[in-house]
């Protein structure tokens, strides 16, 4: 599969919304970032194993698409198409499995998910919590990257000292709000730690996220 970035998206078309249609600007955006990327999109109802193409790949970025929060162990959809769905760590990465995630893959698999870098009191990272199943299911050659504040699906402009258009973070520095480019608020996680045991083999849940 000859592409820069493959968005995968863990639920259903009729469910997917606004990330199909966020994919589908940031593509046609490409001629004005630094980068120009190639897009790929991949919802968990296509048909196959679209993901089994993928090969080593060390170039290319597997995308999750979802919406979280600081220590979160679930991503959701957006509200108002087909139902509220919030799906834990674990049923994301099964997916990826279940749509031919070859255990050879060397790339990196982004959490493109708000906060998802961020550990709250009682749980580690979603982006972690992601690294931490891929390993314990066998996937040790890859990697997960989390962001550390509310990130942009789409290109945009920071300012005018850039050049070209960027994915941005928003972050709070001294109280204050910044945007910055998503490269420069994002951290990378290994997985080789052990998943804590209350996180472990968690649901999807309609319409109501558990408490966390």
């Amino acid at each position: 599969m000859t592409v820069d970035r493959l968005v995968f998206i863990p639920f259903k078309r009729d469910q997917a919304g606004d990330f199909i249609a966020e994919t589908k600007k940031a593509e046609a955006l490409g001629a004005s970032t630094h980068h120009g990327r190639k897009f790929a999109l991949v919802c968990y109802d296509d048909p196959g194993k679209p993901l089994a193409s993928l090969g080593f790949s060390p170039m290319t970025r597997v995308m999750i698409a979802g919406h979280g929060l600081a220590g979160r162990p679930y991503v959701s959809n957006s509200a108002g198409y087909g139902q509220k769905e919030y799906l834990p760590y674990n049923v994301v990465v099964d997916r990826l499995i279940e749509k031919g995630l070859p255990k050879r893959y060397l790339g990196a698999i982004s959490c493109d998910v708000c906060y998802s870098s961020i550990k709250n009191d009682n749980n580690p990272a979603f982006a972690d919590l992601v690294a931490r199943y891929l390993h314990k299911k066998g996937y040790r050659l890859a990697h997960t990257i989390g962001y550390l504040g509310p990130l942009g699906a789409v290109p945009e402009k920071i300012s005018d000292k850039h050049k070209f258009l960027h994915r941005v973070v928003d972050l709070m520095k001294d109280g204050v709000e910044v945007t910055v480019k998503s490269t420069d608020a994002k951290e990378r996680f290994l997985g080789a730690r052990s998943i804590p045991r209350h996180l472990e083999n968690l649901a999807a849940v309609a319409n109501t996220c558990p408490a966390y």
